[in-house]
């Protein structure tokens, strides 16, 4: 009995260097596969951007600490924990816009000379976003700051 010879040579195993660039293109190919399926989830999320007033009103509140995006949000938040804070008092829901409150360094001006006199120009943006916190009660005393719940 005669051994025949295949047509064609037997594949050699892979060395060291050939296994460790093919173990490199495997992870390459993952993470971009991750990378992809992240975006893809990023602009899904971002799609909804540009949503009407009432369309962000339905949305779920970010959590506890977190700013929200419009002042009904943080109502819908507070109005959802109040059952469970302070028993002695009834929890009356107040909203306040923590980034039109102070000024912020995104906010600031450039005053410069010009001839015979100056020019202030907004280096940032005008205003920031809103950002609503809300709570049980005003926690300062200054008016307009602390706008009730309907």
């Amino acid at each position: 009995s005669q051994l025949t010879r295949p047509s064609r040579p037997l594949p050699r195993p892979l060395g060291a260097m050939q296994r460790l660039l093919l173990s490199r293109a495997c992870l390459g190919l993952c993470a971009c596969a991750a990378l992809g399926a992240a975006l893809k989830v990023t602009t899904e999320r971002g799609a909804g951007a540009s949503a009407s007033a009432s369309e962000e009103a339905s949305e779920d509140p970010k959590g506890a600490g977190l700013p929200e995006d419009t002042m009904e949000l943080a109502c819908q938040e507070c109005a959802s924990k109040a059952p469970y804070l302070d028993k002695k008092d009834d929890c009356v829901c107040f909203a306040t816009d923590v980034m039109g409150t102070f000024e912020n360094d995104a906010t600031k001006t450039l005053t410069t000379a010009s001839e015979y006199s100056s020019v202030t120009t907004n280096t940032g943006a005008a205003r920031l976003s809103e950002g609503w916190h809300w709570h049980c009660r005003p926690v300062t005393g200054t008016e307009g700051v602390w706008k009730q719940c309907p």
